[in-house]
């Protein structure tokens, strides 16, 4: 697939600023049958195809290479598990103690309530290179508000939740060379009673000293939201002490956001995952200084443009790793194209522009702060396309598949490229929209399915700033 998402209605187009193709889902499955090597390490096989697997799931959606595989069982499928996996041939192996009951999301079933969906350990293990294509790309910095970013490879891990099923921990015998981590609370002394439990600490990042006076927030996203950015609820809130110290207890079990803001430091996203009743979870973060980024936006003959809304996006501190914000900074350009991004983090970031009838290729990563920004902006067009039969009847199905049509570079899809797919409506007929100047190839095809199709005189044209083309697509055989 393009790095363009799909569905089976609407519109679909976006610029493909990805670096890789990307599969617009995550994959899962169900039960124990033998799956193949992903291009894992040596020995990760078997412990995927182990027989108290009960699912299996395969992301992230960019791009995909991450697989991790569910088990279910007693004490001694845990050692037979932990046996295969100690045999794994990979520089580092982990295994991380949790506090369970562990539900394996993937495995509900709206039509099978009472399915078990229990999980009693876990096994995660990365295609290196997706995991180096996706965060190490040294020509991109998507994703760069990830965790992952200009990191190794994450090891394989083998994450075993006690509690609430059959395994006892104290009968197991952990084969030499695996590096153990405990996060179960009663380890750590902390007792988690009435919900989740987080612990963090705040640090400045230029100097390495604690921040005293930061604010911890815990949100979950709100339900019935309408269309458009999603809206959070927050569910728990506290401030570090002198040592930087913070924490917040009796969370709801589901996905949260956390994020730390302080005076003087730009805000950061912390985390946004799933916590149980009884999760214990401990954090180090580091905040950057707050900085300005300033500037104008201009069009191709110098002139300023208003109403045009610009937002830092990829943005990095000076560590040169991503610094995700909560709500990513915007601001809309004033009548002399004017705009100002406030409470940025130190260090370096990327624009992005939005504005009816205007696009930017900006992809320069821009040093924060900054005063004197400009970016220049290019009228778009408009690509009219028409799918017709050999008799010149309107086409919108083949063999009752729904027909799609695809826009893509005359050159091939590429980072900084523009490109659309969209499935025709009822007339046979797709108009796409704030389509970047440049040569496209226009191509058509049955979804699912493929098909011979032909365009007169020729599948491509040149699209000029403003302009508007038309291509007919006349397929050799009719429906």
């Amino acid at each position: 697939m393009t790095s363009r998402p799909r569905t089976q209605t609407g519109l679909l187009l976006a610029a493909l600023l990805l670096p890789l193709a990307a599969a617009a889902l995550i994959m899962t499955g169900r039960g124990n049958d033998p799956v193949r090597d992903a291009g894992w390490p040596e020995g990760a096989l078997a412990v995927a195809n182990l027989e108290s697997r009960v699912g299996w799931w395969e992301g992230p959606p960019f791009g995909g290479g991450q697989w991790q595989f569910q088990y279910r069982g007693d004490t001694a499928a845990c050692a037979q598990a932990l046996a295969a996996f100690a045999a794994i041939r990979a520089p580092a192996l982990e295994v991380v103690l949790h506090d369970g009951p562990q539900e394996g999301a993937f495995l509900k079933d709206p039509g099978q309530l009472q399915l078990e969906t229990r999980i009693d350990w876990a096994f995660t293990v990365w295609n290196p290179a997706s995991w180096h294509r996706l965060f190490n790309d040294p020509t991109s910095v998507f994703l760069s508000d990830q965790p992952s970013f200009r990191r190794p490879v994450d090891p394989p891990r083998l994450d075993v939740y006690l509690g609430g099923g059959t395994v006892d921990w104290a009968k197991v015998t952990v084969p030499p060379g695996l590096r153990v981590r405990d996060e179960r609370a009663t380890t750590a002394g902390v007792e988690v009673t009435g919900g989740a439990l987080v612990h963090v600490e705040v640090y400045d990042m230029a100097t390495g000293k604690p921040v005293p006076g930061a604010r911890l927030l815990a949100e979950r996203q709100a339900t019935g939201n309408a269309a458009g950015a999603a809206r959070y609820e927050q569910v728990g809130e506290a401030v570090s002490d002198a040592a930087g110290r913070v924490q917040v207890d009796k969370l709801p079990a589901g996905t949260l956001r956390l994020s730390v803001t302080a005076a003087g430091y730009a805000p950061r996203r912390l985390a946004q995952e799933h916590y149980g009743e009884r999760t214990f979870k401990h954090y180090a973060v580091e905040l950057a200084s707050a900085a300005t980024l300033s500037g104008v936006v201009q069009d191709t003959a110098g002139q300023p443009v208003a109403s045009v809304r610009v937002r830092a996006d990829n943005s990095m501190a000076l560590d040169g790793r991503g610094y995700g914000a909560p709500t990513p900074a915007e601001a809309l350009t004033d009548a002399a194209g004017h705009f100002e991004l406030a409470g940025l983090a130190a260090g370096y970031t990327q624009l992005r522009v939005r504005a009816p009838g205007y696009t930017s290729g900006d992809s320069a990563i821009h040093a924060v702060p900054a005063t004197d920004v400009v970016i220049h902006v290019g009228r778009t067009g408009r690509i009219a396309v028409s799918v017709v039969d050999a008799q010149g009847q309107p086409m919108a199905t083949l063999k009752g598949n729904p027909i799609m049509v695809e826009v893509e570079p005359k050159g091939g899809a590429r980072v900084g490229t523009w490109g659309g797919s969209a499935q025709v409506k009822d007339d046979g007929t797709f108009e796409f929209t704030e389509v970047w100047p440049g040569e496209y190839r226009v191509s058509s095809r049955p979804n699912p399915g493929s098909g011979g199709v032909s365009s007169a005189p020729d599948p491509c044209v040149r699209l000029e700033p403003g302009g508007q083309v038309e291509i007919k697509l006349v397929y050799a055989a009719g429906p």
